[in-house]
């Protein structure tokens, strides 16, 4: 082999060492993905940004994750279950997350409050009866439990599953009855999260307890930008210490 052959040899195996370790190099350093699934409060609706201080984007931003915020306002839990099941784009986007983060459950619960409103006519005593009736009936945490293993059967991602905050101010009558229900009902999501491997309870209540005043948007249910601060805050808690909950 001539000394011009060797050398442009030589040179070949070195440009393709550079390149394999680029884009090896590349590899490492694929952005990973946050997936944000739930309703209104997931979505970031009545912020003045156009939800763009959702929690899921200020997660991502703290932490360097793509966001994919696939919540829509007004969902249950089946909805986003068939969600899963029915829209290959959406079940994509789980299956390629890192992180999963989610609200959900409160639209299932605000249904159960209507009737409660409705039936016990406005009186806060009955509506209570009520509104432990129902919950002691409903099958809405069989329905999260089901959409937690419909996401482990696409991803092993880490799951935040955050709990329920009371949104009322303390001088709305209903502030009381979610003070004396939620508890039970923010135990029960607890014991949803600690049902399966990889899912992590993010606690709004107690981040937003004695809070609404400045954490919810007046005349509204949903967080102000401060309030999503929050709940990102403690989002990046979960997310860093898994093992805190």
């Amino acid at each position: 082999m001539s000394k011009f052959k060797r050398i442009g040899r030589n040179a070949l195996f070195a440009f393709s060492a550079v390149f394999l370790l680029g884009a090896c190099a590349q590899e490492d350093a694929k952005q990973e993905t946050l997936v944000a699934l739930g309703d209104s409060i997931t979505y970031g609706a009545n912020l003045e940004d156009s939800g763009q201080s959702a929690y899921p984007y200020l997660i991502g931003k703290d932490a360097g994750f793509e966001v994919q915020n696939l919540a829509v306002s007004g969902w249950q839990t089946a909805q986003v279950t068939a969600a899963l099941r029915e829209d290959e784009d959406y079940r994509q986007k789980v299956q390629d997350a890192d992180v999963i983060a989610m609200t959900i459950g409160s639209n299932d619960l605000l249904e159960i409050l209507r009737l409660a409103e409705t039936s016990g006519a406005g009186d806060p005593q009955q509506m209570g009866e009520i509104l432990r009736q129902e919950l002691s009936n409903s099958i809405v945490f069989d329905k999260i439990g089901g959409l937690i293993e419909e996401i482990q059967s696409l991803t092993d991602a880490q799951i935040l599953l955050y709990n329920i905050y009371n949104p009322f101010p303390f001088t709305n009558p209903i502030y009381q009855i979610g003070e004396a229900l939620l508890p039970q009902v923010n135990a029960t999501f607890q014991e949803v999260a600690e049902g399966y491997e990889n899912v992590y309870l993010v606690d709004a209540y107690s981040a937003f307890n004695g809070k609404q005043e400045d954490y919810i948007i007046p005349g509204d249910i949903h967080p102000t930008e401060e309030g999503q601060a929050v709940l990102a805050e403690i989002g990046l808690e979960a997310i860093e210490t898994p093992n805190a909950e």
